[in-house]
């Protein structure tokens, strides 16, 4: 069976009118009790929290606290590791993603990852941008494919520095440009969510103000995660901010709040610097 997302899926799950909060209405992902574990080690301890559409969720906490853990979860990037179990549920416009009918491939179409260095393909910058579009069968070579590569281009803020040079290799680029190939990449695909892993940790202050302000600007089309190790990155870039310590969820709210006014000591002292 093929996995569909959409409003719709959301009115079959709650009722046309009957959802209940506003917060509900603006829930993109609603992730309810997940546990996961590695072997026999647990990972994530029940994680709750809903990402709102159109935002920037920011997951931080110290080295092995299970944020990126739980970013892989949102798209099912786990499955791939050996020995990895989940329980509770990741629902995207209210339909568990860990259903036994769900297509973990169209999955990802739907929810787009970019990782934290960059990893153009070793083809030219269009085949790198037309290259799962044309697997997917979302445009035919030709007219429609250039349009859907330049547009992607765009929206990733790349078009004016290689529009020039489509067919040079994508690894030709430099860092910042790599990574804004990547997610002109995932752009392609026509994604609702964008996940991201550290998108800036490999690149230099000036890339990464040009990423920041990309994201700034995709938040109007799509849901975005983002893992940071930089609070400053967090309290620039998101709008919603989770705390994770030792794969628990500690605090979850406002970015401004949790930065300003935590309600947590352990947020309050990670924040501060006093461990991390």
């Amino acid at each position: 069976m093929h996995l569909q997302f959409g409003c719709a899926d959301v009115q079959n799950k709650y009722g046309k009118g009957n959802m209940s909060t506003t917060q509900e209405q603006q829930a993109k992902i609603r992730i309810e009790n997940l546990k996961l574990w590695y072997g026999q080690a647990e990972a994530l301890h029940g994680i709750t929290l809903d990402i709102p559409t159109n935002s920037v969720t920011a997951f931080i906490g110290p080295s092995g606290c299970g944020k990126s853990t739980l970013l892989r979860a949102l798209n099912r990037m786990n499955d791939r590791i050996r020995g990895c179990r989940i329980e509770g549920s990741v629902l995207l416009d209210g339909k568990n993603i860990y259903d036994a009918d769900v297509d973990v491939v169209q999955l990802r179409t739907h929810v787009g990852m970019v990782f934290q260095k960059p990893n153009p393909f070793p083809k030219t910058i269009y085949e790198n941008v037309a290259y799962a579009p044309r697997i997917h069968a979302l445009a035919s070579d030709g007219a429609k494919m250039d349009q859907l590569v330049e547009e992607s281009l765009r929206k990733a803020s790349l078009w004016t520095e290689v529009k020039d040079k489509l067919n040079q290799p994508g690894t030709a680029l430099s860092g910042g440009q790599q990574q804004r190939l990547c997610i002109a990449r995932t752009i392609a695909i026509r994604p609702q969510v964008i996940l991201m892993d550290e998108p800036c940790s490999a690149l230099d202050p000036i890339a990464t103000t040009k990423i920041e302000s990309l994201i700034e600007e995709l938040k109007e089309e799509y849901t975005i995660a983002i893992v940071t190790h930089s609070m400053q990155q967090a309290a620039r870039v998101s709008q919603k901010t989770a705390f994770f310590y030792l794969g628990d969820l500690i605090e979850y709210g406002d970015t401004g709040a949790i930065f300003t006014n935590p309600k947590e000591k352990r947020t309050d002292d990670y924040i501060t610097g006093r461990f991390g």
